[in-house]
């Protein structure tokens, strides 16, 4: 008996984290100049953007990605997951999105040499 009382508790400890726990990722995410949306160079047009997470897309500026989520994984001190993000309007393009969540940074990892972040949650316009 004790042994089925092992397992199952073991069990239920390596169990990736279910998909409610993937709100922690939904928001507006950016550096204080995204959020604030100011202009990219002082005195122009082009403003810096945020990223926008839902539970089915990502944007960011103009950008937009259809996100399709894998599984999570709880981390020291945070979250893990990925998403296949499909990319584009006329072209699509395909990325492997990796999104670490550590305390109150968020950073992003695309399958080519780019991140994003640290990226704090923007606050409510």
């Amino acid at each position: 008996m004790r042994l089925v009382f092992v397992i199952a508790l073991m069990t239920a400890l390596c169990l990736p984290a279910t998909a409610a726990d993937r709100t922690a990722f939904y928001g507006t995410w950016g550096t204080a100049k995204q959020c604030a949306r100011e202009p990219i160079k002082p005195g122009g047009s082009v403003l810096a953007e945020p990223f926008e997470i839902s539970s089915k897309w990502l944007r960011h500026g103009q950008l937009w990605c259809r996100l399709s989520w894998g599984p999570m994984e709880s981390r020291p001190g945070g979250l893990f997951t990925a998403a296949h993000a499909l990319c584009g309007e006329d072209t699509v393009r395909p990325y492997f999105l990796g999104l670490i969540l550590t305390g109150d940074d968020l950073t992003l990892r695309w399958d080519f040499p780019v991140s994003n972040g640290p990226l704090k949650r923007c606050s409510a316009p």
